[in-house]
């Protein structure tokens, strides 16, 4: 079993650099709440598909935990007692990180018809000097570390029902059809999510508790946990030293991509409204499709003959080691230095390419940060601080690539 994929650091931080570019670009793009959703500019639609790739981050992570506690338990020989002590801790670890990040730093809820946003604490005291309480919906909001959260949980539970399994066939096969099969089910989220609309408004909390992590916006249990299961599925593949896994890979990720974009052309669009309907079915499905092609043909390119990475190779995995930090603030960062722009008189209008630009921009300058950051071995981050808090219950792969 390979105790790391090169290819996986890479595809990961390279999607960080993505959202953090996008992000930036999306909340500041001055002719936001002017957009027609019902006939958005190509480039529009295209921003709004790449703020919705937190699927490859829960795609990556199942996979990597399943390798990770597969070898807690086969070859490191810990207690299944002491494994699920490890995932607890994970996930509360990144519960507490999420939920201080959504609600302190993170970016904007945007409401396009009250055209209005509902920021965290710190990016709203930038831009209006006062200082406010998060909103109920922002405690509510299933954001991507919640979600990566609740997946850290969900997976490390099934690796540890799977232990008395001995082949690890039986065990891709199971993630497998688990994956498919979960991801018919979160079809319910469509109609789940209006009871869960009607339930918010009637602050009717029995039903808001037992639904919010189910299927409220915007990454919850369903269909996320697909997502997770095809990384356990390829998990697994990789850990049968399956031969045919690129094969088995194309096959699968092709079949669902081809088919999700079929249902995306055909169905009317809606992508840009947010609704939870059969197009964001659609979307779905090509994107575990397209996840599924790129994570395996990354481990192909970068780790079925291993080979050292070049200077952009290096670049992005550095995002997969300090990105997590960069992801905290830098809504706070983008939000200041706009703040200091104005304040210095100047007269800030950004159309489409010039968010963009901006964006990344300010991705490149948290890239150069974090190569001088990796000299100290990124101490004091966030990812820094998580690994140290997961050392006391087990062995950290993370914290030993940080230390490296």
């Amino acid at each position: 079993m390979n105790r790391e994929y090169q290819g996986l650091d890479v595809l990961r931080g390279f999607g960080l650099f993505v959202l953090v570019t996008m992000h930036t670009a999306f909340y500041h793009f001055s002719g936001l709440y002017d957009l027609d959703l019902d006939n958005p500019p190509l480039i529009v639609t295209l921003i709004g598909f790449l703020l919705m790739f937190a699927g490859l981050f829960a795609m990556i992570s199942g996979l990597v935990h399943t390798l990770q506690h597969e070898r807690k338990l086969h070859e490191q020989k810990l207690p299944p007692k002491q494994v699920l002590r490890y995932v607890v801790a994970y996930f509360v670890g990144m519960m507490v990180i999420a939920y201080a990040y959504f609600n302190v730093t993170g970016p904007g809820i945007v409401n396009m018809a009250l055209r209005s946003m509902d920021e965290s604490i710190l990016v709203h005291w930038i831009n209006t000097g006062t200082l406010i309480l998060p909103s109920l919906d922002r405690f509510l909001y299933i954001d991507s570390l919640v979600m990566i959260a609740m997946n850290v949980l969900l997976v490390g539970l099934l690796v540890l029902a799977y232990r008395k399994i001995q082949s690890p066939k039986v065990k891709a096969n199971i993630s497998l059809f688990g994956g498919i099969g979960f991801f018919a089910l979160s079809l319910i989220r469509i109609p789940l999510y209006n009871v869960y609309l009607e339930a918010r408004d009637a602050m009717n909390w029995p039903v808001i508790i037992a639904l919010n992590w189910i299927v409220n916006k915007n990454n919850p249990v369903l269909p996320y946990l697909a997502f997770a299961l095809f990384g356990m599925w390829m998990a697994y593949l990789l850990i049968d030293q399956d031969r045919r896994f690129s094969m088995k890979t194309a096959i699968v990720g092709g079949i669902l991509f081809v088919i999700g974009i079929t249902a995306y052309i055909v169905l009317p669009e809606t992508m840009l409204q947010r609704q939870i309907d059969p197009v964001w079915f659609a979307i779905m499905m090509a994107q575990i499709g397209l996840f599924v092609l790129l994570i395996s043909g990354m481990i192909r390119f970068f780790d079925v003959k291993p080979r050292k990475p070049g200077k952009v190779a290096r670049f992005f995995s550095r995002f997969s080691k300090g990105g997590l930090t960069v992801f905290f603030v830098e809504s706070v960062v983008s939000a200041a230095i706009m703040a200091i722009l104005r304040g210095a008189g100047l007269s800030i209008t950004l159309d489409i390419p010039m968010a963009l630009g901006y964006g990344f921009i300010l991705a490149l300058g948290w890239g150069s940060g974090l190569i001088l950051w990796e000299k100290a071995h990124y101490k004091y981050g966030i990812e820094y601080l998580l690994s140290h808090w997961l050392a006391r219950f087990a062995p950290s792969t993370k914290k030993a690539k940080l230390e490296r």
